[in-house]
């Protein structure tokens, strides 16, 4: 098995061998399948800044004078160089982002995918035997930020709706997964030909991304990240002058899903097995994981049972190991991204405790093997109520359970009581009654009902986004993935007879 580092030598040498990985001083990259460096990478200030949306610029301009079906081939080409170079950029999506490598496998496969998606979706149909197509004004620069979790798909969900629009993207991935970026940037340059500088990439940490949204030059703002991050943003887009079109903000979930007594015993059986995707789901570094489960008291016992049983034999199998050996799981659970996750992983352990809860599993992994990865048993948080800790969004694998004894509006409280509780809930039931009652009174972006995967695919076409602290705007939108990245002053509807052959030149 070799190491991170060489790991990261062999993907940059076939991708993008022209990049510098030892720029002293620079952007320390490390692994979190082993804690080695990986890289250390100039980082860009104010000077690089402003020469990137100059580049971009000039680009976004040239593909503006692109007609849409052009700009759908250049697409199209995009698509199939990043399905053409998925070995390795899967690879580094382990190497930094700790993936398994089913996992990063099908994140790849997956960014290719919602390219073409993108192009479909943003297509109309044939109507009374016209071809149609709606054109808005490009906003211009878009500024994107994304989180390491999904470091290629997330990306997509902006670069490929801002392009088909005639939009160029300046992109600040997180530091945690800089390197991915670069690849991705370096097969966008093959793809892109002459309109490479479409696609600025800005290496650094909260300065250069603070620096970008408060440039004036910038347009737009498309970020996934923390509350935190969401709020700086919003604050500082406050401040410009160039702030008339509506950022997208996607800041994590804190996802509550109830477990109601109206149901039969297998159906119960199902709905715990359903949830285990999103709670282990990525070490439970999603935003969609499950962090809340809400049970009727009459149920909690079993619930926890069940739990517990199906976590076991998952630590049984023995497949929560380093990402690097090509092995992988059902659920895509390896490492913490670093040490500073692990750290809110005990931090909320320890709270449990105070607040008079119980917590089964849980303990760190191969910590005399890899003492700077962190690798963890998934843990079971019991509380006697919702207490405070439940407020808070781990982003570890943690399941907190609380009990509930009254009737669904109880639950239904509970789940939506955080403030970070805006992005997707759910519920477990075979009553129509709360069903209903769930689906009118669920304050998220997204509810689910009685999901084969808990909280872990909750758009189903219907575009994706947050409500309250978890986020706003919509993205991934079925119906007009377009509209967030153009401006709605002017319209240009063209509608053309399909049945007149066109066949001069």
């Amino acid at each position: 098995m070799k190491s991170a580092r060489e790991g990261v030598i062999e993907a940059f040498s076939h991708l993008a061998p022209g990049i510098s990985l030892t720029q002293k001083g620079g952007l320390t990259v490390t692994s979190p399948a082993d804690g080695a460096v990986i890289a250390e990478l100039a980082e860009d200030d104010a000077k690089t800044l402003d020469a990137k949306i100059a580049r971009a610029s000039a680009a976004q301009k040239s593909l503006c004078s692109l007609t849409r079906a052009e700009r759908v081939v250049l697409l199209e080409t995009l698509s199939a160089a990043i399905k053409q170079h998925r070995e390795k950029l899967a690879e580094l999506v382990t190497l930094e982002g700790g993936k398994t490598t089913k996992e990063a496998l099908a994140e790849v496969d997956g960014s290719a995918d919602i390219i073409l998606k993108t192009c479909k979706d943003a297509s109309l149909a044939d109507l009374t035997g016209m071809h149609r197509c709606k054109e808005r004004p490009p906003v211009g620069i878009v500024g994107l930020i994304t989180s390491f979790n999904f470091p290629i798909a997330v990306a997509n969900w902006t670069i490929a709706p801002a392009l088909l629009a005639a939009s160029a993207v300046l992109w600040k991935p997180s530091e945690k997964t800089p390197l991915t970026a670069l690849a991705y940037k370096a097969v966008f340059d093959q793809a892109m030909g002459g309109h490479a500088d479409l696609l600025q990439i800005l290496i650094g940490g909260r300065a250069i991304g603070e620096a970008m949204v408060a440039h004036e030059s910038v347009d737009m703002i498309s970020a996934t990240g923390s509350v935190g991050m969401g709020k700086g943003i919003k604050a500082a887009l406050a401040k410009k002058k160039n702030n008339s079109v509506k950022p997208i903000l996607e800041l994590g979930g804190n996802n509550g899903v109830i477990i109601s007594e109206r149901m039969s015993p297998e159906h119960l059986q199902w709905a715990v097995a359903s949830l285990l995707n999103s709670f282990l789901g990525t070490s439970g570094q999603r935003c969609t994981n499950t962090r809340r489960l809400i049970v009727h008291r009459s149920m909690y016992e079993r619930v926890v049972g069940a739990l517990e049983k199906h976590l076991q034999e998952f630590l049984d199998t023995k497949t929560i190991v380093n990402p690097l050996s090509g092995a992988s799981n059902d659920y895509g659970y390896g490492p913490l991204i670093d040490k500073g996750a692990y750290e809110r992983f005990e931090h909320a352990k320890k709270h449990v405790l105070a607040e008079g809860g119980k917590i089964l599993l849980g303990d760190r992994l191969y910590a005399g093997e890899f003492p700077h990865a962190y690798y963890v048993e998934p843990a079971l948080a019991m509380l006697p109520s919702q207490t405070s800790i439940m407020h808070e969004e781990t982003f570890a694998p943690i399941l907190f359970i609380a009990p509930y004894d009254g009737e669904i509006a109880e639950a239904i409280a509970m789940v939506n009581a955080p403030a970070n509780a805006g992005l997707v809930n759910g519920i477990y039931t075979q009553s129509r009654k709360e069903a209903d009652e769930f689906a009118a009174r669920n304050l998220a972006g997204h509810g689910v009902i009685n999901s084969p995967k808990g909280t872990g695919t909750p758009a189903f076409g219907m575009g994706f986004g947050g409500n309250k602290d978890s986020g706003e705007g919509e993205i991934l939108n079925s119906t007009d993935p377009l509209r967030a990245f153009t401006r709605e002053d002017a319209y240009r509807r063209i509608a053309q007879n399909a049945d007149v052959v066109m066949d001069f030149l």
